[in-house]
């Protein structure tokens, strides 16, 4: 992104952020109705399929799905600041922060958009979601799980409020619950749905009792992939304590999609080697397994951050295949700018 266009989308985020507090106290709330239409009309296998394997291939992150979606943000943030009570902007302001892993902010905008609609079953899904990978927990926060419940009161018809908490109810053990949840997601699945074949695997689980929902062939502990990690020798002696060490684990060709592990290490443990388990995945429902490729980045981030910033150094290995003996070899050397 160049400097002009960085500038104003600083800006612009800057003054809709400052619109998102100040303009509630300024104005009534405005009524009209939001227009998620398009949102919940998305095909029940994309909205499921999300969670199973991810967002659809990437390309290059810079020119391609996340530097348009960063261009975007201009156009977003003018729109929110124009028409500060349109839930629909603010909506979207919250989906593109969202896929850009800026979870504070995503979590703001979705926060303005529930002031104006309430009981938004959409919205309250994405806000839920967006609460559950900035906790960085492979569960629920309690309110994400409240927003959800209420989500799928309001819109009973709601699949992928009915998919997290099917999985998460999973995932904690609580099979009663996991079953009602899973069940009403098969209601309302088309019969030619491929997915259901996967829901009906998790729901026959629930209904085993079987708990945390791992693959045959994989259990919690076993090691599935170790990522050996070293510092550029140019950069020796750059690191100080403040630092993080966090080792990402995506999608392979999927820079844009949620992680599907990571760990958080101390920059002086380096060079360290890393084993991911298929018990490290972010949430119930993603799956580590013998065979899949993923993408491997390995960051020092100067806050402590796990979003990337300015001045952060990383390093990258990609397509690395998934197996009790997988390793793979990262030297961190690129400074982000």
């Amino acid at each position: 992104m160049s400097d002009p266009v960085f500038v104003a989308v600083l800006l612009a985020a800057c003054l809709a952020a400052a619109a998102f507090a100040v303009i509630p106290l300024l104005r009534q709330r405005g009524g009209g109705a939001l227009i998620v239409a398009i949102a919940l009309a998305i095909p029940l296998a994309t909205i499921v399929l999300y969670r199973l394997v991810g967002t659809p291939a990437a390309i290059d992150p810079d020119t391609g799905q996340i530097g348009d979606i960063r261009a975007s943000l201009v156009d977003l943030s003018g729109d929110a600041l124009r028409e500060p009570d349109n839930a629909e902007h603010w909506a979207r302001l919250g989906l593109a922060y969202k896929s850009l892993e800026e979870f504070d902010s995503a979590e703001h905008a979705f926060r303005r958009a529930l002031f104006l609609e309430e009981h938004n079953d959409f919205l309250q899904v994405e806000l839920s979601e967006t609460l559950l990978y900035a906790s960085g927990q492979p569960r629920l926060p309690d309110e994400a799980r409240s927003l959800l419940i209420d989500a799928v009161t309001t819109n009973p018809a709601n699949q992928k409020g009915l998919w997290l908490l099917g999985i998460d109810a999973l995932g904690r053990d609580d099979n009663d619950s996991a079953v009602v949840w899973l069940e009403q997601l098969l209601s309302v699945l088309p019969e030619q749905a491929e997915v259901r074949a996967s829901v009906g695997e998790y729901l026959a689980r629930a209904r085993a009792g079987r708990g945390n929902p791992m693959p045959d062939n994989a259990s919690a502990d076993e090691a599935l992939l170790t990522v050996n990690v070293s510092l550029a020798d140019e950069l020796a002696g750059q690191v100080d304590s403040m630092t993080a060490l966090y080792v990402f684990i995506r999608p392979a060709g999927q820079p844009a999609a949620p992680p599907l592990a990571v760990r958080r290490l101390a920059p002086d443990a380096l060079p360290a080697s890393v084993a991911i388990r298929a018990s490290d995945t972010m949430t119930a429902g993603d799956r580590l397994v013998d065979g899949t490729r993923v993408d491997v980045t390995a960051r020092l981030s100067l806050s402590g951050d796990a979003r990337p910033a300015v001045g952060d150094i990383q390093g990258q290995t990609r397509s690395v295949e998934l197996g009790p003996a997988a390793t793979t070899e990262v030297t961190i050397r690129e400074r982000l700018d």
